[in-house]
Protein backbone atom coordinates (compact mmCIF):
# COMPACT_ATOMS: atom_id res chain seq x y z
CA UNK A 1 0.00 0.00 0.00
CA UNK A 2 1.11 3.57 -1.09
CA UNK A 3 0.34 7.09 -0.90
CA UNK A 4 1.78 9.79 -3.33
CA UNK A 5 1.98 12.97 -4.41
CA UNK A 6 2.12 14.30 -8.41
CA UNK A 7 4.21 17.42 -7.94
CA UNK A 8 3.53 20.35 -9.45
CA UNK A 9 6.44 22.36 -8.23
CA UNK A 10 9.30 21.60 -5.97
CA UNK A 11 10.99 23.91 -3.15
CA UNK A 12 14.13 22.52 -2.52
CA UNK A 13 14.83 23.96 0.92
CA UNK A 14 11.46 22.44 2.00
CA UNK A 15 10.93 20.65 0.64
CA UNK A 16 7.58 20.54 0.01
CA UNK A 17 5.82 18.98 -3.57
CA UNK A 18 2.52 19.08 -4.37
CA UNK A 19 -0.03 16.88 -5.02
CA UNK A 20 -2.22 15.11 -8.01
CA UNK A 21 -4.94 16.81 -8.55
CA UNK A 22 -8.25 14.73 -10.32
CA UNK A 23 -6.72 11.09 -9.96
CA UNK A 24 -7.78 8.44 -12.71
CA UNK A 25 -10.77 6.52 -11.56
CA UNK A 26 -10.17 2.66 -10.74
CA UNK A 27 -11.13 0.48 -13.88
CA UNK A 28 -14.15 -1.53 -13.42
CA UNK A 29 -12.76 -4.82 -12.18
CA UNK A 30 -9.73 -3.67 -11.26
CA UNK A 31 -8.39 -5.15 -8.01
CA UNK A 32 -5.29 -4.03 -6.30
CA UNK A 33 -2.65 -6.39 -5.65
CA UNK A 34 -3.07 -5.39 -2.18
CA UNK A 35 -4.35 -8.42 -0.94
CA UNK A 36 -6.79 -9.51 1.98
CA UNK A 37 -3.89 -11.76 3.10
CA UNK A 38 -3.19 -11.09 6.96
CA UNK A 39 0.57 -11.55 6.81
CA UNK A 40 0.08 -6.64 10.84
CA UNK A 41 3.54 -0.27 42.58
CA UNK A 42 4.77 2.96 40.42
CA UNK A 43 8.17 2.74 39.49
CA UNK A 44 11.02 4.40 40.88
CA UNK A 45 11.18 8.38 40.33
CA UNK A 46 13.62 8.85 37.49
CA UNK A 47 15.48 12.35 37.10
CA UNK A 48 15.17 13.85 33.92
CA UNK A 49 18.81 13.30 31.62
CA UNK A 50 19.20 16.08 29.58
CA UNK A 51 15.81 16.81 27.96
CA UNK A 52 17.46 20.21 25.82
CA UNK A 53 16.33 19.82 22.65
CA UNK A 54 18.60 18.51 19.68
CA UNK A 55 20.68 21.51 17.47
CA UNK A 56 19.37 22.89 14.38
CA UNK A 57 21.23 20.15 11.75
CA UNK A 58 24.25 21.69 10.60
CA UNK A 59 25.39 22.40 6.94
CA UNK A 60 25.80 19.25 5.14
CA UNK A 61 25.55 20.53 1.22
CA UNK A 62 26.62 16.47 0.31
CA UNK A 63 24.26 14.96 2.26
CA UNK A 64 21.22 17.55 0.90
CA UNK A 65 21.94 17.19 -2.64
CA UNK A 66 22.21 13.30 -2.41
CA UNK A 67 19.28 12.60 -0.78
CA UNK A 68 17.08 15.08 -2.95
CA UNK A 69 18.46 13.29 -5.65
CA UNK A 70 17.22 9.96 -4.07
CA UNK A 71 13.65 11.09 -2.89
CA UNK A 72 12.61 13.99 -4.88
CA UNK A 73 11.91 12.48 -8.36
CA UNK A 74 10.01 9.51 -5.89
CA UNK A 75 7.82 12.42 -4.93
CA UNK A 76 7.39 14.37 -8.16
CA UNK A 77 5.95 10.65 -9.34
CA UNK A 78 3.75 10.65 -6.37
CA UNK A 79 5.71 7.57 -5.10
CA UNK A 80 6.31 8.47 -1.82
CA UNK A 81 6.28 10.93 1.07
CA UNK A 82 7.79 11.55 4.68
CA UNK A 83 10.70 12.21 6.57
CA UNK A 84 14.26 12.22 6.58
CA UNK A 85 16.59 12.33 9.46
CA UNK A 86 20.78 11.95 9.62
CA UNK A 87 22.74 12.18 12.48
CA UNK A 88 26.80 11.45 12.77
CA UNK A 89 27.83 10.88 16.82
CA UNK A 90 24.31 12.96 17.83
CA UNK A 91 24.68 15.90 15.75
CA UNK A 92 21.76 16.49 13.31
CA UNK A 93 23.08 16.73 9.83
CA UNK A 94 19.47 16.69 8.10
CA UNK A 95 16.24 16.56 9.08
CA UNK A 96 13.56 17.14 6.56
CA UNK A 97 10.30 16.70 5.06
CA UNK A 98 9.22 15.15 1.55
CA UNK A 99 5.88 15.49 0.05
CA UNK A 100 2.78 16.03 2.65
CA UNK A 101 1.60 14.46 5.99
CA UNK A 102 -1.63 15.65 5.34
CA UNK A 103 -3.29 16.14 1.65
CA UNK A 104 -6.77 17.16 2.88
CA UNK A 105 -5.03 20.34 3.88
CA UNK A 106 -2.14 20.69 1.81
CA UNK A 107 -0.13 20.58 5.07
CA UNK A 108 3.74 19.29 4.48
CA UNK A 109 6.11 16.42 6.56
CA UNK A 110 8.45 17.99 8.71
CA UNK A 111 10.72 17.01 11.34
CA UNK A 112 8.32 17.30 13.58
CA UNK A 113 5.78 15.74 12.38
CA UNK A 114 4.53 12.59 14.12
CA UNK A 115 4.28 8.94 11.96
CA UNK A 116 3.06 6.03 13.73
CA UNK A 117 6.34 4.04 13.82
CA UNK A 118 4.53 0.42 14.16
CA UNK A 119 7.24 -2.40 14.90
CA UNK A 120 9.78 0.16 16.19
CA UNK A 121 8.09 0.22 19.21
CA UNK A 122 9.06 -2.98 20.19
CA UNK A 123 12.59 -1.71 21.42
CA UNK A 124 10.86 0.58 23.55
CA UNK A 125 8.76 -2.72 25.10
CA UNK A 126 12.45 -3.85 25.56
CA UNK A 127 13.82 -1.18 27.46
CA UNK A 128 10.68 -1.35 29.45
CA UNK A 129 11.38 -5.02 30.19
CA UNK A 130 14.76 -4.09 31.28
CA UNK A 131 13.96 -0.93 33.37
CA UNK A 132 11.60 -3.46 35.32
CA UNK A 133 14.59 -6.11 35.86
CA UNK A 134 16.81 -3.60 36.93
CA UNK A 135 14.77 -2.29 39.39
CA UNK A 136 14.18 -6.14 40.81
CA UNK A 137 10.61 -6.35 39.62
CA UNK A 138 10.99 -9.08 37.10
CA UNK A 139 13.53 -11.44 35.56
CA UNK A 140 14.35 -12.42 32.12
CA UNK A 141 14.15 -15.87 32.75
CA UNK A 142 10.74 -15.45 34.59
CA UNK A 143 8.37 -17.38 33.14
CA UNK A 144 5.27 -16.12 31.50
CA UNK A 145 2.83 -18.05 34.37
CA UNK A 146 4.37 -15.52 37.02
CA UNK A 147 2.75 -12.86 36.10
CA UNK A 148 -0.54 -14.24 33.57
CA UNK A 149 -1.32 -17.62 36.16
CA UNK A 150 -3.65 -19.06 33.77
CA UNK A 151 -1.85 -18.28 30.74
CA UNK A 152 -1.81 -22.15 28.48
CA UNK A 153 2.12 -23.27 28.86
CA UNK A 154 3.15 -19.66 30.64
CA UNK A 155 5.50 -22.38 32.83
CA UNK A 156 7.19 -22.94 29.69
CA UNK A 157 7.29 -19.35 28.15
CA UNK A 158 10.38 -16.91 29.40
CA UNK A 159 10.15 -13.17 29.58
CA UNK A 160 13.55 -13.65 26.98
CA UNK A 161 11.73 -15.94 24.48
CA UNK A 162 9.05 -13.23 24.07
CA UNK A 163 11.51 -10.59 23.50
CA UNK A 164 13.43 -12.80 20.89
CA UNK A 165 10.26 -14.13 18.93
CA UNK A 166 11.39 -17.64 20.02
CA UNK A 167 8.02 -18.24 22.14
CA UNK A 168 6.44 -20.23 19.79
CA UNK A 169 3.35 -18.07 20.69
CA UNK A 170 1.70 -17.41 16.67
CA UNK A 171 1.43 -13.95 15.81
CA UNK A 172 -2.00 -12.44 15.85
CA UNK A 173 -2.52 -10.73 12.91
CA UNK A 174 -2.22 -14.24 10.97
CA UNK A 175 -5.04 -15.52 12.78
CA UNK A 176 -8.33 -16.09 10.78
CA UNK A 177 -10.59 -13.26 12.28
CA UNK A 178 -7.62 -10.61 12.63
CA UNK A 179 -9.68 -8.29 9.69
CA UNK A 180 -12.29 -7.82 12.10
CA UNK A 181 -10.44 -7.57 15.24
CA UNK A 182 -8.20 -4.74 14.20
CA UNK A 183 -11.23 -2.40 14.10
CA UNK A 184 -12.44 -3.38 17.51
CA UNK A 185 -11.47 -1.70 20.93
CA UNK A 186 -9.32 -4.14 22.42
CA UNK A 187 -7.00 -3.81 25.24
CA UNK A 188 -3.86 -5.96 25.42
CA UNK A 189 -5.25 -8.27 27.88
CA UNK A 190 -8.00 -8.82 25.28
CA UNK A 191 -6.02 -9.41 22.55
CA UNK A 192 -3.69 -11.59 24.69
CA UNK A 193 -7.10 -13.49 25.23
CA UNK A 194 -7.65 -14.05 21.93
CA UNK A 195 -4.28 -15.82 20.53
CA UNK A 196 -4.15 -17.73 24.12
CA UNK A 197 -6.39 -20.69 23.40
CA UNK A 198 -4.14 -21.29 19.83
CA UNK A 199 -1.80 -23.98 19.69
CA UNK A 200 2.12 -23.08 20.01
CA UNK A 201 4.22 -23.20 16.63
CA UNK A 202 6.92 -25.13 17.91
CA UNK A 203 8.26 -25.93 22.01
CA UNK A 204 9.67 -22.48 23.42
CA UNK A 205 12.95 -22.15 22.89
CA UNK A 206 13.83 -24.24 20.10
CA UNK A 207 13.22 -22.08 16.89
CA UNK A 208 12.98 -18.69 16.13
CA UNK A 209 9.49 -17.10 14.19
CA UNK A 210 8.88 -13.39 14.12
CA UNK A 211 5.22 -13.08 16.62
CA UNK A 212 3.71 -9.87 17.58
CA UNK A 213 1.77 -11.69 20.43
CA UNK A 214 4.71 -11.63 22.02
CA UNK A 215 4.80 -8.18 22.46
CA UNK A 216 1.71 -7.77 23.20
CA UNK A 217 1.87 -10.39 26.16
CA UNK A 218 4.63 -8.35 27.06
CA UNK A 219 2.63 -5.12 27.50
CA UNK A 220 -0.22 -7.67 29.99
CA UNK A 221 3.75 -7.99 31.41
CA UNK A 222 4.58 -4.46 32.03
CA UNK A 223 1.48 -3.11 33.11
CA UNK A 224 0.96 -6.04 36.22
CA UNK A 225 4.43 -5.12 37.43
CA UNK A 226 4.35 -1.76 37.18
CA UNK A 227 0.95 -1.00 38.30
CA UNK A 228 0.38 1.55 35.33
CA UNK A 229 -0.88 1.15 31.94
CA UNK A 230 1.77 0.62 29.14
CA UNK A 231 1.95 3.96 28.06
CA UNK A 232 2.22 6.07 31.41
CA UNK A 233 4.82 3.69 32.12
CA UNK A 234 7.07 4.20 29.06
CA UNK A 235 6.71 8.18 29.65
CA UNK A 236 7.68 8.41 32.96
CA UNK A 237 10.52 5.83 32.63
CA UNK A 238 11.86 6.78 28.73
CA UNK A 239 10.23 9.94 27.26
CA UNK A 240 10.14 12.44 30.30
CA UNK A 241 13.67 11.73 31.13
CA UNK A 242 14.95 11.73 27.30
CA UNK A 243 12.89 14.60 26.24
CA UNK A 244 11.00 13.12 23.83
CA UNK A 245 7.92 15.31 24.19
CA UNK A 246 6.47 13.97 20.83
CA UNK A 247 6.05 10.68 21.14
CA UNK A 248 3.76 8.10 23.15
CA UNK A 249 1.07 5.51 22.65
CA UNK A 250 -1.26 6.64 19.56
CA UNK A 251 -5.01 7.09 19.34
CA UNK A 252 -7.54 7.81 17.03
CA UNK A 253 -9.41 9.89 19.44
CA UNK A 254 -6.44 11.59 20.60
CA UNK A 255 -6.32 15.34 19.55
CA UNK A 256 -2.54 15.29 18.12
CA UNK A 257 -0.91 18.28 16.86
CA UNK A 258 1.24 17.63 13.80
CA UNK A 259 -0.08 13.81 13.47
CA UNK A 260 0.56 12.99 9.74
CA UNK A 261 -1.66 10.96 7.85
CA UNK A 262 -1.35 7.10 6.64
CA UNK A 263 -1.55 6.94 2.21
CA UNK A 264 -2.12 4.02 0.30
CA UNK A 265 -1.96 3.76 -3.29
CA UNK A 266 -4.77 1.73 -5.08
CA UNK A 267 -5.27 1.34 -8.77
CA UNK A 268 -2.85 4.75 -8.93
CA UNK A 269 -5.45 6.85 -6.41
CA UNK A 270 -4.03 7.52 -3.35
CA UNK A 271 -6.40 7.17 -0.39
CA UNK A 272 -6.63 7.97 3.31
CA UNK A 273 -5.68 4.37 5.12
CA UNK A 274 -8.18 2.11 6.76
CA UNK A 275 -9.37 2.92 10.42
CA UNK A 276 -7.04 0.48 13.07
CA UNK A 277 -7.17 0.76 16.62
CA UNK A 278 -4.60 1.41 18.18
CA UNK A 279 -4.11 0.33 21.79
CA UNK A 280 -4.98 -3.65 19.82
CA UNK A 281 -1.06 -3.98 18.60
CA UNK A 282 0.20 -1.79 22.18
CA UNK A 283 4.18 -2.98 22.96
CA UNK A 284 4.08 -4.07 19.33
CA UNK A 285 3.57 -0.61 17.14
CA UNK A 286 1.47 1.15 18.87
CA UNK A 287 3.27 4.04 19.23
CA UNK A 288 3.96 7.21 17.23
CA UNK A 289 6.86 9.68 17.65
CA UNK A 290 8.81 11.94 15.04
CA UNK A 291 12.00 11.99 13.21
CA UNK A 292 13.93 14.17 16.11
CA UNK A 293 12.50 12.49 19.03
CA UNK A 294 14.21 9.26 17.26
CA UNK A 295 17.39 11.24 17.11
CA UNK A 296 16.97 12.32 21.01
CA UNK A 297 16.64 8.12 21.31
CA UNK A 298 19.49 6.85 19.53
CA UNK A 299 22.09 9.53 21.47
CA UNK A 300 20.18 8.00 24.95
CA UNK A 301 21.37 4.34 23.70
CA UNK A 302 24.84 5.64 22.65
CA UNK A 303 25.21 7.50 25.97
CA UNK A 304 23.79 4.67 28.22
CA UNK A 305 21.51 6.90 29.58
CA UNK A 306 18.48 4.52 30.66
CA UNK A 307 21.07 1.69 31.50
CA UNK A 308 24.48 1.21 32.72
CA UNK A 309 26.78 0.10 29.73
CA UNK A 310 26.26 -3.69 30.37
CA UNK A 311 22.82 -3.90 29.98
CA UNK A 312 22.60 -1.89 26.91
CA UNK A 313 25.34 -4.68 25.61
CA UNK A 314 22.86 -7.20 26.49
CA UNK A 315 19.91 -5.76 25.16
CA UNK A 316 21.93 -4.47 21.72
CA UNK A 317 23.41 -8.36 21.43
CA UNK A 318 21.53 -10.57 19.14
CA UNK A 319 20.26 -13.47 21.54
CA UNK A 320 18.91 -15.46 19.42
CA UNK A 321 19.93 -15.79 15.32
CA UNK A 322 19.88 -11.98 14.17
CA UNK A 323 17.55 -10.70 16.73
CA UNK A 324 18.25 -8.82 20.07
CA UNK A 325 15.88 -7.22 22.14
CA UNK A 326 13.82 -5.49 19.59
CA UNK A 327 16.91 -4.62 17.37
CA UNK A 328 17.61 -6.67 14.34
CA UNK A 329 21.56 -7.13 14.42
CA UNK A 330 23.43 -7.06 11.01
CA UNK A 331 26.25 -6.21 8.48
CA UNK A 332 25.72 -3.57 5.70
CA UNK A 333 28.25 -2.19 4.02
CA UNK A 334 30.96 -4.13 5.64
CA UNK A 335 29.63 -2.49 8.59
CA UNK A 336 27.61 -3.36 12.17
CA UNK A 337 23.74 -2.16 11.24
CA UNK A 338 21.47 -2.80 14.06
CA UNK A 339 17.66 -1.72 13.04
CA UNK A 340 13.95 -1.80 12.72
CA UNK A 341 11.08 -1.45 10.24
CA UNK A 342 7.53 -0.66 11.37
CA UNK A 343 4.49 -0.93 9.02
CA UNK A 344 1.26 0.58 10.40
CA UNK A 345 -1.94 1.38 8.70
CA UNK A 346 -0.52 3.37 5.92
CA UNK A 347 2.95 4.52 7.42
CA UNK A 348 6.53 2.48 6.79
CA UNK A 349 9.50 3.65 9.13
CA UNK A 350 12.88 2.84 9.16
CA UNK A 351 15.60 3.53 11.93
CA UNK A 352 19.14 2.29 11.16
CA UNK A 353 21.81 2.90 13.38
CA UNK A 354 25.65 2.67 12.27
CA UNK A 355 26.49 2.01 15.55
CA UNK A 356 30.48 1.79 14.91
CA UNK A 357 30.23 4.61 12.50
CA UNK A 358 27.99 6.99 15.41
CA UNK A 359 25.58 7.57 12.26
CA UNK A 360 21.69 7.29 12.74
CA UNK A 361 19.37 6.98 9.60
CA UNK A 362 15.22 7.43 9.98
CA UNK A 363 12.90 7.27 7.33
CA UNK A 364 9.17 8.07 8.45
CA UNK A 365 6.90 7.61 5.30
CA UNK A 366 3.39 8.39 5.27
CA UNK A 367 3.08 6.38 2.14
CA UNK A 368 3.33 2.66 1.80
CA UNK A 369 5.74 2.63 -0.88
CA UNK A 370 7.08 -0.30 -2.96
CA UNK A 371 10.20 1.31 -3.35
CA UNK A 372 10.50 2.04 0.57
CA UNK A 373 12.93 -0.79 1.08
CA UNK A 374 15.27 0.36 -1.82
CA UNK A 375 15.19 3.78 -0.13
CA UNK A 376 16.17 2.85 3.62
CA UNK A 377 19.13 1.35 1.90
CA UNK A 378 20.18 3.76 -0.37
CA UNK A 379 19.98 6.53 2.80
CA UNK A 380 22.56 4.50 4.95
CA UNK A 381 24.51 4.34 1.40
CA UNK A 382 24.20 8.01 1.40
CA UNK A 383 25.07 8.69 5.37
CA UNK A 384 27.98 6.37 4.96
CA UNK A 385 29.40 7.84 1.94
CA UNK A 386 28.50 4.69 0.07
CA UNK A 387 27.68 3.99 -3.66
CA UNK A 388 24.33 4.29 -4.59
CA UNK A 389 22.08 4.47 -7.25
CA UNK A 390 18.60 6.68 -8.37
CA UNK A 391 15.67 4.20 -8.17
CA UNK A 392 14.15 6.64 -11.16
CA UNK A 393 17.04 7.16 -13.08
CA UNK A 394 17.26 9.55 -16.16
CA UNK A 395 16.86 7.32 -19.46
CA UNK A 396 15.69 3.91 -18.33
CA UNK A 397 17.62 0.47 -19.50
CA UNK A 398 16.37 -0.11 -22.95
CA UNK A 399 14.60 -3.36 -23.87
CA UNK A 400 13.54 -5.04 -26.58
CA UNK A 401 10.63 -8.01 -26.95
CA UNK A 402 13.95 -11.08 -27.04
CA UNK A 403 15.49 -10.03 -24.21
CA UNK A 404 12.27 -9.48 -22.10
CA UNK A 405 11.02 -12.35 -23.60
CA UNK A 406 12.88 -14.49 -20.77
CA UNK A 407 10.12 -13.08 -18.18
CA UNK A 408 7.03 -13.97 -19.67
CA UNK A 409 5.34 -16.96 -17.96
CA UNK A 410 2.78 -17.31 -15.26
CA UNK A 411 4.21 -17.17 -11.21
CA UNK A 412 1.52 -18.25 -8.57
CA UNK A 413 1.42 -15.75 -5.41
CA UNK A 414 -1.32 -18.17 -3.73
CA UNK A 415 -3.74 -20.89 -4.77
CA UNK A 416 -6.47 -18.86 -6.75
CA UNK A 417 -4.00 -16.03 -7.37
CA UNK A 418 -1.80 -16.17 -10.52
CA UNK A 419 0.06 -13.38 -12.49
CA UNK A 420 0.73 -13.70 -16.33
CA UNK A 421 3.57 -12.21 -17.74
CA UNK A 422 3.77 -11.23 -21.65
CA UNK A 423 5.66 -9.47 -24.08
CA UNK A 424 4.15 -6.63 -26.41
CA UNK A 425 6.04 -3.62 -28.57
CA UNK A 426 8.93 -3.80 -26.68
CA UNK A 427 7.41 -3.77 -23.27
CA UNK A 428 6.64 -6.07 -20.83
CA UNK A 429 3.01 -6.73 -19.24
CA UNK A 430 1.36 -8.14 -16.27
CA UNK A 431 -2.16 -9.30 -16.41
CA UNK A 432 -3.69 -11.48 -13.83
CA UNK A 433 -6.87 -12.75 -11.44
CA UNK A 434 -9.22 -10.02 -11.50
CA UNK A 435 -6.28 -7.98 -12.69
CA UNK A 436 -6.60 -5.68 -15.85
CA UNK A 437 -3.01 -5.59 -17.72
CA UNK A 438 -1.01 -3.29 -16.72
CA UNK A 439 2.82 -2.14 -18.46
CA UNK A 440 6.01 -2.15 -16.68
CA UNK A 441 8.71 0.42 -16.49
CA UNK A 442 12.17 -1.00 -16.56
CA UNK A 443 14.44 0.23 -13.09
CA UNK A 444 17.34 -2.41 -14.11
CA UNK A 445 18.17 -5.59 -15.32
CA UNK A 446 15.45 -7.76 -14.17
CA UNK A 447 13.67 -5.15 -11.82
CA UNK A 448 9.98 -3.86 -13.16
CA UNK A 449 7.85 -1.13 -11.70
CA UNK A 450 4.07 -1.24 -11.88
CA UNK A 451 3.06 2.88 -11.51
CA UNK A 452 -0.15 2.12 -11.70
CA UNK A 453 -0.52 -0.64 -9.00
CA UNK A 454 2.44 0.62 -6.82
CA UNK A 455 4.11 -2.98 -7.43
CA UNK A 456 7.68 -3.68 -8.04
CA UNK A 457 9.01 -6.85 -9.64
CA UNK A 458 12.28 -8.18 -9.69
CA UNK A 459 12.99 -11.25 -10.96
CA UNK A 460 15.50 -13.97 -9.92
CA UNK A 461 17.84 -15.85 -12.57
CA UNK A 462 19.19 -19.34 -11.81
CA UNK A 463 22.88 -20.11 -12.73
CA UNK A 464 22.24 -21.42 -16.47
CA UNK A 465 19.94 -17.86 -17.05
CA UNK A 466 16.84 -19.20 -16.45
CA UNK A 467 14.07 -17.10 -14.39
CA UNK A 468 12.47 -19.26 -11.92
CA UNK A 469 10.80 -16.88 -9.48
CA UNK A 470 9.25 -13.86 -8.81
CA UNK A 471 9.57 -11.33 -5.75
CA UNK A 472 6.50 -8.71 -5.80
CA UNK A 473 6.50 -5.85 -3.64
CA UNK A 474 3.27 -4.29 -3.55
CA UNK A 475 3.46 -1.07 -0.37
CA UNK A 476 4.53 -2.93 2.59
CA UNK A 477 3.85 -6.43 1.40
CA UNK A 478 6.35 -8.50 -0.40
CA UNK A 479 5.43 -11.67 -2.00
CA UNK A 480 7.74 -14.97 -3.46
CA UNK A 481 6.13 -16.47 -6.16
CA UNK A 482 7.52 -19.60 -8.24
CA UNK A 483 7.79 -19.53 -11.88
CA UNK A 484 4.72 -22.38 -12.98
CA UNK A 485 5.97 -24.60 -15.70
Amino acid sequence: MTDGCHSTGVRRRGVVRGRRTNPRPIPPGTVLLVLAITLLAAPAAHPFINPSALPQPAPAPRLETQVDACLGPLVDEDLISGTVLIARNGDVLLARGYGLANREHGIPNGPRTKFRIGSITKQFTAMAVLLLQRRGRLDLDDTVDRFVPDYPGGDRITIHQLLTHTSGIPSYNHLPDYGKKMMQPLTAQEVATWFREKPLLFEPGSKQKYSNSGYVLLTVIIEKVSGMPYGDFLRQAIFEPLGMADTGVDSSLKILAHRATGHVNTGGTVYQTFYRDMPLVSGDGALYSTALDLARWDRALRNNELLPRRWMERMLEPQEGDYAYGWFVEQRFGRRLLSHRGTMSGFFTDIQRFVDDGVLVVALFNYESSLARDVFHDLGAIALGEPWEPLLAAGAPAADSTGLQAFAGTYQIEPGFELTFTVERNRLWMEGTNLDRVAAAPLSAGRFLFRELNALATFSTSENGTVEELTLVNGARRFTCPRKE
